[in-house]
């Protein structure tokens, strides 16, 4: 389980990375190749190579790689939005090799803000071998905050690593609720609406019920379905857009923004080049931002 958890995140990250090697697009993240194994590297650094494959992962998951490239941009704007708003805390959970700490470490030092990775053990020792390997040591903002999600208290672990649940917080939560039981989606919102301060906020990006439930038949759905479930991580909570609203609410949250696939291809791939399979969006997948009531 660990093993596969590093391998996950540095699949993430190979798609930021390859992302920003697009010429027309040229993601955001400029650090996440660095996380990356040598072979990787090298993958991300050969055009000819790197299109390869693109076109395998646009075959084995349609639309997944655009979605990786639209989510790091919009949260990427929530987290600016949310720090010059007063946010003194940016909670990333399964943060992988999340690189926003480090990309945004003059904003956040403006800010007077900590970030707080939240990962399995086995992941975050080897990001912060890698982190230190990077920039020579762990930047004194940034806590790395292991929990083993089967056994540990989310809230002890932060409090320990020194989370403050009075202070207004970001939580980033992203490519996670779709693998959860609806059981847990709710757990960690109680926890992001009992144990963080007023106006905090998350930001998540979900899957429509459609895809779990096998009906969906549009683009990349039942592509995705069928690997997801090869790799013994199928798709298991989603909410159809008529539900989410009401969801967050029965929660203790205002939705403030939903950003759907025709605002995704209009805010973020406009530039992108035409008739671009790897670059295709999904109609099942959307990315929300939630803000704790009360």
């Amino acid at each position: 389980m660990t093993k596969k958890a590093s391998r996950t995140a540095e699949l993430a990250a190979l798609a930021r990375a390859s992302m920003h090697r697009e010429p027309a697009l040229r993601g955001p993240d400029h650090v996440a190749i660095h996380f990356l194994s040598a072979p990787l590297k090298l993958l991300v650094s050969l055009e000819p190579l790197r299109r390869k494959a693109l076109k395998l992962y646009a075959k084995l998951m349609p639309g997944a790689y655009a979605l990786v490239g639209a989510r790091t941009w919009a949260i990427d704007d929530f987290v600016q939005r949310e720090l010059q708003g007063g946010a003194q805390q940016v909670v990333v959970l399964g943060a992988g090799y999340d690189t926003r700490a480090y990309r945004f470490a003059e904003t956040l030092r403006a800010a007077a803000a900590r970030v707080f990775e939240v990962d399995a053990p086995a992941t975050s020792q080897l990001k912060q071998a890698k982190v230190k390997h990077l920039f020579g040591s762990l930047p004194p903002e940034v806590a790395y905050v292991q929990v083993d999600f089967e056994r540990d208290s989310l809230e002890e672990r932060l409090t320990q690593a020194g989370y403050s649940t009075s202070a207004r917080t970001a939580f980033l939560w992203e490519g996670v609720t779709y693998y959860l039981q609806q059981s847990a989606v709710e757990l960690v919102l109680r926890f992001v609406r009992e144990r963080s301060g007023p106006a905090s906020a998350i930001i998540f990006d979900h899957i429509h019920r459609g895809i779990v439930e096998g009906r969906d038949t549009s683009f990349g759905a039942q592509q995705q379905r069928r690997y997801v479930q090869s790799k013994g991580e199928p798709f298991v909570f989603g909410l159809d857009p008529e539900e989410l609203p009401g969801f967050l609410e029965q929660h203790g949250f205002g939705l403030e923004e939903v950003i759907n696939a025709d605002a995704m291809a209009a805010r973020y791939f406009a530039q992108a080049p035409k008739d671009s399979e790897p670059h295709r969006l999904t109609s099942f997948c959307a990315i929300a931002v939630a803000r704790a009531k009360g």
